[in-house]
């Protein structure tokens, strides 16, 4: 099998996109099929808030082409409310509707607040969480600086889950790939979600996706600075820069 590069946006149905890059008479339903014709994948930030219906999911999939990927953020009654205790109703409650996506469905984002730190029990409450899910996807965006250690990254390797390499002004990053397949999330390169990357910044980006190819064999990357329609600019401007290497 080749190797996958999917680049889109953190959502997709905003309306401030409307004449920015959906035109003024498309319908709101037919937004996901319009974004398809662009872009090969997209993440759900929705699902973090509530989850998706049974037939807004099975809509999703019918609206879609062959080959197109969803990546879902993981409730926020597992990463934020709970933090990772006692949540295996949340997640059965979680995978029965995304399981819906089917093979449609890539990975899984779990991210975590500024307040989930690394200590030994937040550890081990990871490892608890993710035994005997090895049929998903799973990738990891934290948001606390402790979690940057070679420590964090040899544990993620042997658990076979992915590092989220997470760009803003705000949070921590490290250029860590720890699965067999790489996430990136662009959360703007100055006010978050607001702002928007440079050519020389994206072709920077482009150079590190070349180096994690070597060692992948899929990558995600996903736009979040929505406002302006700066991440709709910032995707097509990445998917230029890295066509001539698949």
């Amino acid at each position: 099998m080749g190797k996958k590069l999917y680049i889109g946006t953190s959502g997709w149905a905003y309306s401030h996109w409307k004449e920015i890059f959906y035109p003024s008479n498309l319908p709101y339903e037919e937004r996901l099929s319009f974004y398809s014709k662009h872009f090969l994948s997209a993440e759900v930030n929705s699902s973090f808030y509530h989850l998706p219906q049974e037939k807004t999911l099975m809509k999703w999939y019918t609206s879609t082409p062959e080959g197109f990927i969803f990546s879902v953020k993981a409730s926020r009654h597992i990463t934020h409310l709970k933090k990772l205790c006692d949540v295996e109703e949340a997640w059965n409650n979680f995978k029965k509707r995304i399981d819906l996506l089917k093979d449609k469905l890539g990975p899984i984002l779990l991210q975590f607040p500024p307040s989930f730190k690394k200590d030994q029990e937040n550890v081990e409450k990871i490892i608890n969480f993710l035994r005997g899910k090895e049929n998903y996807k799973f990738a990891l965006e934290f948001r606390h600086k402790s979690w940057l250690d070679e420590e964090v990254y040899d544990l993620m390797r042997k658990l076979k889950v992915a590092w989220v390499i997470a760009d803003s002004s705000r949070y921590p990053k490290a250029k860590v790939v720890t699965a067999d397949f790489a996430y990136i999330r662009m959360h703007g390169p100055e006010a978050l979600f607001s702002s928007s990357y440079s050519e020389e910044e994206l072709e920077e980006l482009a150079k590190d996706i070349e180096e994690y190819l070597k060692n992948c064999d899929e990558i995600y990357v996903y736009f979040n600075n929505d406002v302006n329609g700066c991440a709709i600019q910032n995707a097509k401007t990445l998917i230029k820069l890295t066509a001539h290497m698949l």
